[in-house]
This record gives C-alpha cells, structure tokens and sequence, in this order.
C-alpha cells in the first residue's frame, strides 16, 4: 500500500559512510494535485499526505527534526487539499507552511508550550485522519467501482457525492440519505448527457431514472420476451427503477430540508447505509453499462 515514505526518493548517494539523502517527490505531488494519479487511489494519496504533514508539523513544532522546508510543506498541504476536496472530505489548516504555523501558535497562546503546538497539529489533521481510516476499514460503503467512474470523463460530481456519503452516514445519517439520492439523480443526468438524450431541468427524478434506463437499454419494458432470461432480467431491472425511486422517497420523508417542523429522529446509521448502498448499486451498473463498448445500447445509438 503506498505510504508516506513512497513520497520520497532518495537522493544521489555520497560516498560509503554517508547516508542517502531522501528528497521529497515534487513530481509526483504536483501530479496528485492535479487530479488522481493511476497509480495511487486519492486514499491512499491523501492517508500518505495527511500524515506525513501531521509529522512534519509535529516535529517543527517540537523537537524539532523535520525534513521538508517551506516550499515543500506548502506543495505537500496543496496537494492534500486537492485530494481531500475530490474526495469530499473536510480539512481545516489555519496555516500554510512552518513560517505561517509558528506565527500562528504565536497569536494563539503557543509560544513556550510544546503541549499547546502539539495540540494545534491534532486538531488540524487528526480528524481528517479518522475519517480516512474509517473509509479504508469501509471501503464498500457508497462505492462505485472504478470502471463505472472511467465510464465518465469527468467524475468529480460523482466522486464528490461519494465522498460525502463516507463522511455523512454515521455523522449525519439524515444527510446521508439526502446525498444517496443526489447520486441517482447526477448519475442519471450524466447518462443521459453521454448518451446524448435531452432532459428538462423540471423534470423529477422518477422520470429521470426511467429515461436513463431506457438510454442504456436497461428499462425492463425494452427486454426482448422471446429470450429465457426475460422475465428475470425484468424483474431485476424494474427492481432497480424502484430502488432508485425508494431513495428519492426515503429522502422526502427524512432528508434535510424542506423546512420542517419536526425531526425524523428515528433514523440510523443503518437506514442510511441501505441508501446509499441503493444508490450505489443502481449507479454502478448504469455507469458500468456506459463505458462498456460491446453493451447493447451503443448498437441502437450508432443505427442509421
């Protein structure tokens, strides 16, 4: 698994009795920065970061012993801040580099305390860092597989929602719900979009599923009935448009909003976890079925 080392390379060696320098890996944090690198899942990106800026912090605020200087830290602070932004992740740094850091624990009660430093460097990153091991021992949780994302050529809405619903289920289970639906409904406009099938912006949700079904060719009234599968294959796909239209109803009746007079307090983890693993099912084979190039659909739309 990448870690935080595999953020450094080591340096030209000098002669047998010295050891080899590492240097940081600039390339490859301007690469994560700008968007997620092949190699590297943006959580494992961002775990690597996160904690490697917690030490680097820590130590400069301390005992000393860091091994960036301040261009680096601000790059490798960037570099987290566009990872967790794609992830839909919270992170609160209140400085940019060393420099700006000590001038901080400065203003804030800090100077001569390393207990108030050390501190001020946990509330910064350590609850970042337990929402990114809460997703990495959850990994299944509002996943879409990575083939369905590749399907899109711009993800970040998807990512984005996928992002909340990791941070919201447990913390928000309310908003969980709410987001789970805001998934269907970006993951069926973009079908619709890449398959170049025009929607109006007043048109509900219901509709939209149905409309992004029958798009890919997964709408149950499309199966042909003279196959065995038929009526499986119905089922099935007539189960998805009302899994897809229980979310939207489940977020009427619980989500935020609406201006309502009371709170649904009977909601939990659990009831959010249902949504979103809804949601997350019926995104992942709409998604799959885009990008797969030998899929049914992609006939009917290259016919004359």
């Amino acid at each position: 698994m990448f870690s935080q080392d595999d953020l450094f390379a080591q340096g030209p060696p000098g002669d047998s009795w010295e050891v080899t320098a590492a240097r940081l890996r600039v390339d490859l944090l301007d690469a994560i920065r700008q968007g997620e690198h092949g190699a590297i899942p943006d959580l494992d990106a961002a775990i690597a970061l996160a904690q490697l800026l917690h030490t680097e912090f820590m130590a400069f605020g301390t005992g000393g012993g860091e091994r960036l200087n301040d261009s680096e830290v601000r790059l490798a602070l960037r570099a987290l801040r566009a990872v967790t932004r794609r992830l839909g992740l919270p992170l609160s740094v209140p400085w940019q580099d060393f420099t700006s850091f000590k001038a901080y624990w400065i203003q804030h009660d800090g100077y001569g305390s390393w207990a108030a430093r050390r501190e001020m460097v946990g509330s910064a990153f350590d609850p970042l860092l337990a929402l990114l091991y809460v997703r990495q021992d959850e990994p299944d949780l509002g996943r879409v597989v990575a083939v369905a994302l590749d399907a899109l050529p711009d993800s970040s809405a998807i990512r984005e929602h996928l992002g909340r619903l990791a941070v919201s289920v447990d913390a928000d289970p309310r908003l969980a719900v709410a987001v789970a639906k805001d998934l269907v409904e970006s993951t069926a406009k973009l079908v619709l979009r890449e398959s170049n099938v025009p929607y109006k912006k007043s048109d509900d949700l219901p509709a939209l599923v149905a409309r992004a079904q029958e798009a890919l060719r997964l709408h149950p009234a499309g199966v042909n009935d003279s196959t065995d599968e038929a009526l499986a294959l119905k089922t099935i796909l007539g189960s998805l448009i009302r899994l897809a239209q229980g979310v939207t109803e489940l977020r009427n009746k619980v989500g935020v909003g609406h201006g309502r007079e009371s709170v649904p307090a009977w909601v939990r983890p659990r009831h959010a976890r249902l949504a979103a693993g809804a949601a997350s099912t019926w995104c992942n084979l709409m998604l799959e079925t885009l990008g797969d190039p030998e899929a049914p659909w992609r006939r009917t739309a290259s016919a004359p």
